[in-house]
Order: C-alpha cells, then sequence, then structure tokens
C-alpha cells in the first residue's frame, strides 16, 4: 500500500470514529466516547506522520529528478 493510500485510509477511519463518537455521546455513552477520542487521537497523529513522510518523499523525488542526490551520492562515494 503507497503512502497516499495509507493517508486516505487513515482518513476514512477518522472519519468513522468522529461519526460514531457523536453517536455515543448523543445516547450519553460518555465513557465510551472518550475511549474512542483516545484512538481518534492516534490516528490523527498516524495521519500527521504520514503526511511528512509524504512531504520528505516528494522533496526526495525532486532533488533526484534534479539530480542533485546522485551528486550527493557519488561525493559521498569518493570521500569513502
Amino acid at each position: 500500500m503507497n503512502i497516499v493510500e495509507q493517508i486516505e485510509r487513515e482518513i476514512r477511519c477518522i472519519e468513522d470514529l468522529t461519526d460514531v463518537i457523536k453517536l455515543h455521546v448523543k445516547a450519553g455513552r460518555i465513557n465510551i466516547a472518550k475511549q474512542l477520542e483516545r484512538d481518534l487521537h492516534n490516528s490523527l497523529d498516524q495521519l500527521e506522520k504520514l503526511h511528512k513522510r509524504k512531504e520528505l518523499w516528494a522533496t526526495v523525488a525532486d532533488l533526484n529528478q534534479r539530480g542533485i542526490l546522485v551528486q550527493v551520492v557519488k561525493k559521498l562515494a569518493h570521500q569513502a
């Protein structure tokens, strides 16, 4: 599964969790809603990490396309 698919999956999970939390709050099941809120928080943290990883790979792809990474690798290889 690629990074975009992982992000989409996490977003769907967050949407589902928020819907279920709302249902539990309306039904007065606050303790269950609080437990699910922790899961929601974890999913949001995971989504943040996935977005950072996506940005990193986009930067790597851009540098590689411009040939900068190849130059760095060659320079490090000559230094070794």
